[in-house]
């Protein structure tokens, strides 16, 4: 009987320290986890720092409109033929749109031109795409600039300044409305988010944005326009209506305004990181889990 209980405490203790074990494993699993993602985020963040003095470097120099154009044109990548060495970068133009901040410039009479541009885009677009209630949608845009919007306990900083951020007013307007059409309207072919004082990088318009503001046939844009041609001699070849057309606003000089987006290879998993370029300054750092 004694050796009975006996063997049934030290059963109860094996199992009670297999448990232990089993729990020790598993925050150690944990841990490694953790200790990889962290590693993942040092190791991205000294891409962060040499990618980003690089580019500052080379958007410094006499070739930085070759060295855009092959950035927009399509991601680029270094890779060891016998490693797991791996980056690539790919880059998109953030001033290729009408600047939804602009919105902000009613009172401004300097920059009038930009706020009755924006009103115009935003009342084709609107109507276009049948928005059940553009006007509220104009609210919430309009708070967001402001800085004032009340549905968030945080004070948020004036200005839409991401795509993502203008979405977040799409839903709200979606939850208030009911509007569901309001996801059809490609946003982010005829707007832009970077701030008031913005200008168009006409060189990368889209399609979409051409054919809206220049009276011309959207197929046509879209077969014929390619992204870094001069957008005034394009609109003169082909007889466009070049009434919106300011060459102030329209900007045909180099604009070093860009969003890059990064993936590179850690520990045989790829990871993310995005950051935008405004005018020699670096900033909007964003890291991403493994893809």
């Amino acid at each position: 009987m004694r050796r009975a209980i006996t063997l049934f405490i030290t059963l109860t203790v094996i199992a009670a320290l297999l448990t232990l074990v089993g729990v020790s494993f598993s925050y150690l699993e944990k841990a490694k986890k953790d200790s990889a993602v962290s590693s993942s985020i040092i190791q991205g963040n000294i891409f962060y720092a040499d990618i980003s003095r690089t580019l500052d470097k080379l958007l410094k120099g006499s070739n930085a409109q070759s060295v855009l154009s092959m950035l927009y044109l399509a991601p680029q990548a270094i890779q060891e033929k016998e490693g797991s060495f791996f980056v690539s970068i790919g880059c998109e133009p953030l001033s290729n749109g009408i600047d939804i901040n602009w919105f902000g410039l009613k009172n401004d009479k300097k920059n009038q031109k930009k706020y009755d541009l924006v009103v115009r885009v935003f009342d084709d677009v609107t109507s276009e795409y049948r928005l059940e209630d553009d006007s509220k949608l104009l609210e919430y845009i309009i708070e967001d600039i402001e800085g004032v919007n009340e549905s968030t306990r945080l004070k948020q900083k004036k200005g839409i300044l991401s795509l993502k951020q203008f979405n977040n007013i799409l839903n709200r307007y979606f939850v208030e409305t009911g509007d569901s059409k309001v996801f059809n309207v490609p946003w982010g072919q005829y707007f832009a988010f970077v701030g008031k004082e913005s200008n168009i990088d006409s060189k990368y318009l889209s399609s979409y944005l051409i054919a809206l503001l220049f009276d011309l046939d959207l197929s046509f844009v879209q077969e014929e326009w390619m992204e870094g041609e001069n957008l005034a001699n394009f609109l003169k070849e082909n007889s466009a209506n070049m009434e919106l057309y300011d060459n102030k606003i329209f900007s045909n000089t180099l604009l070093k305004r860009l969003s890059c987006t990064i993936a590179y290879a850690y520990n045989s998993n790829i990871y993310r990181f995005s950051f935008n370029y405004l005018d020699e300054r670096v900033e909007y750092f964003e890291f991403y889990s493994k893809q």
